[in-house]
């Protein structure tokens, strides 16, 4: 093999020194602007075996720099300014039982209202269940709910209302200088393309805000509830539930859940509804006439044609799947599947 002529390779070497000192220079400006980082790049920490536990109660786990927050191109700041638009309204709750065992769980919750000298928080029903069951909760006299600000105040809060169904609750605090998130409906076809988005949530050991970014996804989720759907959020600590999903425009698209495989979503036009009927009713109203039903987009392709052919021009709404008619006391309610093609708009 040829030895590289003297010249040319000090030529070599001086090009990789002034490489060396640009990369040098743009993780200090990096440094100085967002103030994350150091000037030399980290050593890279090996890979755990297996996923920390979503129990963990660690004050690290899942709170290290990940590369959703280290990511400074437009995309990754836009998503930080997503974040950033809503983190005033972003809370997180602790409930504590003193039961045999004792158990402490934690979310994320949203401040969206002021009702005289209280704050409302919006967050996930998974506060109060008990571990390992989807029908049964701590009695709410038992459980004892504190909430961590953005300012890492901690306030005791109050449990006003629950509902299972929808897998969402209600605390209320002593009224604070908070700014309440918007949850504003979203336009009719806005979730039939696929778009960037951000899960927001806030852990309460630490208090910092936490963001892990994604996509919707055009499909259905698999947990029995037709109205939740899916994004791309990977996450497997408790703490993101209940928090907020964003997009890159700063909307509200809904209230994050978590699962094995998926991250369903409670899409904002439900968590702003189970709101105002809590406001006007003093719970979650459920109809006597019960229809189940799902968005005409999160159909498959061969249900989809088929209901074309019976309409002149293509349909959009929901398909109406079951309708549970409610008869007199003492009789049952009927089901009866929607084996008819009835479309409702949105």
């Amino acid at each position: 093999m040829e030895e590289m002529p003297p010249k040319k390779k000090r030529n070599q070497e001086e090009g990789e020194q002034r490489d060396l000192e640009k990369e040098a220079k743009a993780a200090r400006l990096v440094f100085l602007l967002f103030g994350h980082g150091t000037q030399s790049e980290p050593e890279p920490k090996p890979k755990p075996a297996c996923p920390p536990s979503p129990s963990s109660s660690s004050d690290h786990d899942g709170e290290s720099n990940s590369d959703d927050d280290n990511d400074f191109s437009a995309e990754g700041l836009r998503a930080r300014d997503a974040a950033l638009s809503v983190c005033k309204s972003v809370v997180s709750i602790s409930a504590s039982t003193d039961g045999d065992p004792p158990s402490t769980f934690a979310c994320t919750g949203t401040v969206v209202a002021h009702e005289g000298s209280a704050t409302w928080i919006i967050t996930s029903a998974s506060l109060i269940r008990k571990p390992e069951s989807d029908t049964e909760v701590h009695e709410p006299h038992a459980v004892k709910i504190e909430v961590l600000l953005h300012n890492k105040k901690v306030v005791k809060g109050r449990l006003l209302m629950y509902d299972l169904l929808y897998n969402v609750a209600i605390v209320s605090i002593a009224r604070a200088k908070l700014p309440a998130a918007m949850l504003n409906d979203l336009p009719d076809s806005y979730f039939l393309t696929p778009g960037l988005v951000v899960a927001v949530a806030r852990k309460f050991e630490s208090g910092r805000l936490q963001m892990k970014r994604g996509e919707t996804l055009r499909a259905a989720c698999e947990l029995d509830c037709d109205e939740l759907m899916v994004s791309t959020c990977q996450f497997e600590q408790n703490f993101f539930i209940g928090g907020l999903l964003v997009d890159l425009e700063k909307r509200i698209l809904g209230m994050n859940f978590i699962d094995e495989r998926t991250t369903p979503f409670l899409p904002v036009q439900i968590v702003g509804r189970c709101l105002r009927h809590f406001k006007a009713y003093g719970e979650v109203k459920q109809p006597w006439l019960g229809i189940r039903g799902r968005s005409l987009h999160l159909l498959e392709s061969a249900r989809l044609e088929e209901i074309c052919h019976k309409f002149s021009k293509p349909p959009s709404g929901v398909f109406v799947d079951m309708v549970l008619i409610h008869r007199p006391i003492l009789q049952p309610a009927v089901p009866h599947p929607g084996h008819f093609f009835q479309l409702f708009p949105f």
